[in-house]
């Protein structure tokens, strides 16, 4: 029985492509098939995909007469599949020898219709420096524990999951009975569909395991066929997902999804993209038409969404690309507009009890945190970070100390990230102050 298809799309990639596939080989579970859609390679991919498959009669080879793309050349897999279940894999990524006997037991244990797991982007010198990622209490007990839909939760938390079809297992029948395949488009042809599945899920879960399961290599260096990427992709590609909910009658019951996804994705493809001038033409574009025709698939649903979604779409229309506010959109501003109250709470009972609250961590999140704190004319804190290059200098009004000189009492320090907060955590091992996420505090998982 083939429990799994694996799907590749693979366009020259003969520089890693044996790696990956010793990599898929090596898995624990073994009832699988690969499925291997050789997008017209130039190069030696094609002789190294009929040797392997000399070895191994469950690799599948589909020849593309000309290049057609990564979304066509998955399609074409599914099509041809015979697994119970789907996995989308790329051919120069290394897997957990477990990734997928992990992941198939948890979706049949669950009947799921998606189970992700973690994975990272590294470059190829640290590809097999085994890793785990950190998580907060709350993510584990929300996402890991038990399955849940999309509409268990709030909107914000959407954007916990990445776009990538990669880091997931599907349920065939779910993906057939939904009528969801990849979009054709030269980048992000993924996000519709990843988006879409996410969307109409009715049982989704997290692998319950902090370890990396897939390495993906060298996602950020030059040579990627994928490198420069359109930002006009995202467009399309979130202008099909509202397209496909108004067609599907789904939009009045995800529109609050939609708004604050395509608000973040927007804001993300202008930073990723390369080149400023074409950052600014895409600003231009959704300035101009691109904000409207989003607006118009339901203005009574914008007029609904979160005030603070509807803001930030605005800002395209009335402020200048120049202005860079973009730049500052990090999830923990929509997190501290809803939940705020928490953490002026928080302050205020640190200044009733006379305790000390130390700021660690002034990168983008301590930024939006000291703004927010200045604007609630809250400054009984000091600031710390361990970048020797920051001490010394300020910021809203605050000196930035080294951190040895504020774990001297008992005090109360406030991370502002996980990976500080793990940061905190050894090095005041042993001092009496009390360490704290600021996700605890606002609810982020």
């Amino acid at each position: 029985m083939v429990k799994i298809s694996i799907i590749m799309p693979l366009f020259n990639a003969e520089t890693y492509l044996e790696e990956t596939l010793h990599s898929i080989l090596a898995q624990t579970l073994q009832e699988f098939e690969i499925i291997c859609i050789n997008d017209a390679s130039t190069d030696d991919t094609t002789d190294i995909l009929h040797r392997f498959q000399k070895l191994d009669n469950r690799i599948r080879i589909i020849n593309n007469t000309k290049r057609l793309g990564a979304a066509v050349s998955r399609n074409l897999g599914m099509h041809e599949a015979k697994g119970i279940y789907f996995a989308f894999l790329d051919g120069d990524d290394i897997f957990d020898k477990e990734m997928l006997e992990l992941s198939y037991h948890e979706i049949v244990k669950h009947d799921a219709d998606v189970v992700m797991f973690e994975y990272i982007h590294v470059s190829s010198e640290w590809i097999y420096e085994k890793k785990t990622v950190q998580r907060s209490r709350l993510f584990a007990e929300k996402y890991c524990r038990e399955p849940f839909s999309i509409q268990d939760l709030d909107p914000i938390e959407f954007m916990n999951w990445s776009s990538s079809p990669c880091n997931k297992l599907f349920k065939k029948t779910f993906l057939v009975s939904k009528k969801l395949e990849f979009q054709t488009l030269s980048s992000a042809n993924d996000t519709y569909f990843v988006t879409m599945a996410l969307l109409l899920a009715s049982k989704l879960i997290m692998l319950n395991d902090r370890r990396v399961m897939l390495y993906a290599r060298d996602h950020n260096v030059s040579t990627r066929i994928s490198y420069d990427r359109d930002p006009m992709c995202i467009y399309w590609a979130m202008k099909r997902l509202g397209d496909e909910l108004i067609q599907r009658g789904l939009f009045d019951r995800f529109f609050q999804y939609f708004y604050c996804i395509t608000f973040y994705n927007l804001r993300n493809a202008i930073l990723k993209t390369k080149k400023s001038e074409g950052a600014k033409q895409f600003y231009e574009f959704l300035r101009k038409e691109g904000i409207d025709n989003f607006v118009r698939l339901s203005k009574e649903c914008f007029q609904k969404t979160d005030i603070y979604i509807q803001k930030g779409m605005e800002k395209y229309k009335t402020l200048e690309f120049d202005s860079g506010w973009y730049r500052d959109e990090e999830i923990l501003k929509l997190y501290l507009c809803k939940n705020g109250k928490r953490l002026l709470s928080f302050f205020q009972l640190c200044k009733s009890n006379n305790q000390q609250v130390i700021v660690w961590g002034v990168g983008k999140n301590g930024r939006i945190l000291l703004d927010f704190l200045k604007t609630h004319n809250i400054w009984f804190v000091e600031v710390v970070d361990k970048d020797e290059k920051k001490q010394g200098t300020r910021i809203n009004g605050y000196m930035i100390m080294k951190p040895d000189a504020c774990l001297k009492r008992e005090e109360v320090i406030l991370a502002t990230s996980l990976a500080i907060f793990s940061e905190v955590a050894r090095a005041s091992n042993g001092k009496d102050c009390k360490v704290i996420e600021i996700g605890e505090i606002l609810e982020m998982p």
